[in-house]
């Protein structure tokens, strides 16, 4: 992985079916792998791409009223979890609320790592994400444009 950073590269890493000593298989989420990548590589961004453009306050397949929640922040988590809720399809990592708390596990202990969920299905909105332009939802340690104290 950093031999691809290194040469200009953007890693592309995704959740899959791995092997383990206890139930044989497992699922292994998006969310747990940069868990472990960023410990050795402290990107400043990880763009986790998905099916909408962001986080939600509830499911807006299912919800024509859903409202996009432009950040998360370990302080305003509280007021927006309610409406994290089960995915429209199967999702045996948790969903969006796993998703979220896992991200938020990942910016505390990298203070000045932003998350940015966004729609993989969107023309140009990964490639706006990944070169910092506002895209989907943003997890982080503080507000965009407060100052984060490492």
């Amino acid at each position: 992985m950093a031999l691809a950073l290194a040469r200009g590269l953007t890693p592309v890493v995704y959740g899959d079916v791995a092997l383990d000593d206890v139930r044989g298989g497992t699922i292994v989420s998006t969310e747990e792998i940069f868990d472990h990548l960023i410990d050795a590589l402290q990107p400043q961004r990880v763009v986790l791409a998905g099916e909408v453009d962001g986080i939600f306050t509830c499911d807006p397949l299912l919800d024509p009223q859903a409202q996009r929640i432009a950040e998360i922040t370990p302080e305003t988590f509280d007021a927006v979890a309610d409406g994290l809720g089960r995915s429209h399809g199967v999702d045996v990592t948790g969903g969006m609320r796993a998703k979220v708390l896992h991200a938020l596990a990942m910016v505390q202990r990298h203070p000045t790592l932003e998350i940015i969920v966004c729609s993989g299905m969107a023309p140009g909105r990964v490639g706006g994400a990944l070169s910092g332009q506002e895209a989907g939802t943003r997890i982080a340690m503080q507000v965009r444009g407060r100052r984060v104290s490492t």
